[in-house]
């Protein structure tokens, strides 16, 4: 096995960019270090005992050290961003079992966490960024509870970039008041839809920005921004770099 990475090493964690080749088995093992990764390209599938995942883009795995699992790569590249933990203590203090999560709002505050990791120029920052991340994700583990039948409906539909609505217009199409579809959406994901779509445009236009070598107003006009301006605006409000910031650090890297 032959897989490329990026290391930055601090005295609790570990932070690591990862490019696995295309279908990579994995035998059932256990990993060193408990860990939290995100997977920023390709396809996985891992199981652990009877429970089978396909992770995607975006998605996000919890890992206690002592959990074995196994994995079967896709077709393509996977990339990930992992965070080891050396100080057991701490990932203790949020999480204690393996599972997989998909939300917006963590890829985003995963980003800051990670472009924040690479600058290194202000290590209490880091750590601000970091506790926010590991709060977020602990804190949205519950969505794994299933939720009200239309929700997951909804969700799709704010998801769906290619044909935004306002919450008015989806609010009519499943027949449910705004006020009631707003606080149920925002009970079970931790975000009311409005800044559920938020999270989801800023980690698309993300994923293009790390991905890809589209313009910027292209990424722009992909990721369901009015403009290349709305999205700067954007970017640096919750992850405190540009765009064109964002891209340069990634490549500099």
């Amino acid at each position: 096995m032959k897989c490329d990475s990026q290391k930055l090493s601090f005295d609790r964690f570990t932070v690591e960019d990862f490019v696995y080749p295309p279908s990579l088995y994995m035998p059932p093992h256990t990993d060193k270090l408990s860990r939290i990764s995100i997977i920023l390209d390709g396809e996985l599938q891992e199981s652990h005992g009877s429970q089978n995942i396909t992770a995607t883009r975006g998605s996000l795995v919890i890992k206690p050290n002592h959990v074995v699992h196994e994995n079967i790569f896709g077709k393509k590249p996977v990339r990930s961003v992992s965070i080891s933990f050396h100080d057991e203590d701490l990932f203790a203090e949020y999480f204690k079992h393996w599972q997989w999560i998909k939300h917006p709002k963590i890829i985003v505050l995963g980003i800051r966490f990670w472009a924040e990791a690479r600058k290194i120029r202000n290590e209490e920052k880091l750590c601000n960024c970091f506790k926010a991340f590991l709060s977020a994700v602990a804190t949205l583990r519950r969505e794994s509870c299933k939720p009200v039948y239309w929700l997951e409906d909804l969700r799709r539909l704010i998801e769906d970039l290619s044909d935004p609505q306002n919450i008015s217009q989806l609010s009519e199409k499943l027949c449910l008041h705004r006020v009631y579809l707003s606080r149920t959406f925002k009970k079970y994901y931790s975000s009311s839809p409005v800044e559920f779509r938020k999270y989801v445009k800023i980690s698309a236009a993300f994923f293009d920005l790390v991905l890809t070598t589209k313009s910027l107003a292209g990424i722009a006009y992909d990721s369901g921004f009015s403009d290349q301006s709305h999205m700067t605006r954007e970017f640096i409000k919750c992850l405190g770099d540009s765009p064109a910031q964002l891209r340069k650090l990634v490549k500099k890297n």
